[in-house]
């Protein structure tokens, strides 16, 4: 049996920054376990300002114009009126990158850096001892580990494993296709969003030259949209995007990607604890995915480093999600509120008020952030 001081289920951005928070404080023996390789498209290209500096906190380099990404200085977004362009200003500029490079990148950074990877390889079964975990791991083999982190994404499969449960606030998913966009579209260096009657669309331009254009819609309603005729009408028909970039003459259907916002009751427990979406998943809006998931790395890692000396840090950090998702709810409504043009359709609807019932709950009894449209995930 292989023993190590922390184990990280998850080799996404949350999984591999975490491991790298942690040996930049001195944390040697980390295992990473994923099934298998980033897939050739993942949604998620468009990372704020912050992620240099968060980069940098990690000892990566920041400059990612060397590694073909390009500047991404605002958004541009016709939302309850005509399109308004917001810049990012004196924060500087983030990126469009081509994400599953990125995450290609982070998984090498890691290894370089003294990380072990097992991918592809599975979490099995799971045993508390005296000092800390037994795991099967599937692919490798049996591990001890004195702290388990889930950075496994939006299902939060160790953390409910560990008893924690998963609160869905809707059931937004992502219909999305890439296709080939000219310069002279006008989304160089911005992101563009447009609301519509079931929802709202999304696009960038990428390295590749290539546009990720999505259509964001809850799941009961993306049945009318799924297949590529359906797909290529409902883009038509919304004028700014289609000004910008015209829809193919044959469509595929597009993927389909969840992409609602859910959090865990416990971000933390004994031995334990969750990072980025499998701690806390936020609207696409906000585009707080990368930066979320950094700052929730270097946050967990002192959490985690407390944990390894005997003491328990995991009350700060749960702390933290709570202001975070306190401040995320109310921003998120008074944002879906000033689009007004559609308000008995059921998509807006859902969105006219914060979560009540089951939905809900947990939250208000433990009152619990946002880049992009809406805000960014705080530092604690």
């Amino acid at each position: 049996m292989t023993d190590f001081d922390v184990v990280i289920l998850g080799a996404g951005p949350a999984g591999c920054a975490t491991a790298l928070a942690l040996r930049k404080r001195g944390i040697e023996k980390i295992l990473v376990v994923d099934r298998a390789a980033p897939k050739p498209f993942i949604p998620g290209e468009s990372a704020t300002p912050d992620l240099a500096r968060l980069l940098q906190e990690l000892g990566l380099d920041a400059d990612l114009a060397r590694f073909g990404y390009r500047p991404y200085f605002g958004n541009l977004a016709a939302w309850g009126g005509p399109p308004a362009l917001s810049l990012f200003g004196r924060r500087g500029h983030g990126w469009h990158l081509d994400r599953t490079s990125f995450e290609i990148r982070l998984r090498k950074e890691a290894a370089a850096h003294g990380v072990m990877l097992a991918c592809p390889a599975r979490l099995g079964a799971i045993c508390a001892l005296a000092s800390g975990w037994q795991i099967d791991v599937e692919g490798f083999g049996t591990a001890a580990a004195r702290v388990l982190v889930d950075a496994g994404g939006r299902r939060a499969p160790l953390a409910t494993r560990l008893g924690a449960k998963r609160r869905r606030l809707d059931s937004l998913v992502a219909l999305a296709v890439r296709v080939p966009c000219a310069a002279e579209s006008g989304l160089e260096g911005y992101s563009f969003v447009e609301s519509f009657a079931d929802g709202w669309w999304y696009a960038a331009r990428v390295p590749s030259g290539e546009a990720v254009v999505m259509l964001m819609t809850d799941r009961d309603i993306a049945a009318h949209y799924r297949d590529g005729d359906s797909f290529a009408r409902a883009w038509r028909d919304a004028p700014e995007l289609s000004r910008r970039i015209a829809p193919p003459q044959e469509c595929m259907p597009p993927q389909v990607f969840a992409a609602h916002s859910a959090i865990s009751d416990r971000g933390a427990g004994n031995g334990w604890i969750a990072v980025g979406d499998a701690l806390m998943a936020l609207d696409p809006l906000t585009s707080s995915g990368l930066s979320g998931a950094f700052n929730d790395a270097i946050a967990a890692s002192a959490v985690i480093e407390s944990i390894l000396r005997g003491d328990d840090a995991g009350p700060l950090y749960e702390n933290r999600a709570r202001t975070t998702l306190h401040r995320y709810l109310f921003e998120r409504v008074a944002y879906y509120r000033v689009e007004k043009r559609w308000p008995e359709r059921a998509f807006w609807a859902r969105r006219s008020g914060l979560p009540t019932g089951q939905a809900a709950e947990g939250f208000a009894k433990r009152p619990l952030p946002v880049g992009g449209a809406l805000g960014s995930r705080p530092v604690a």
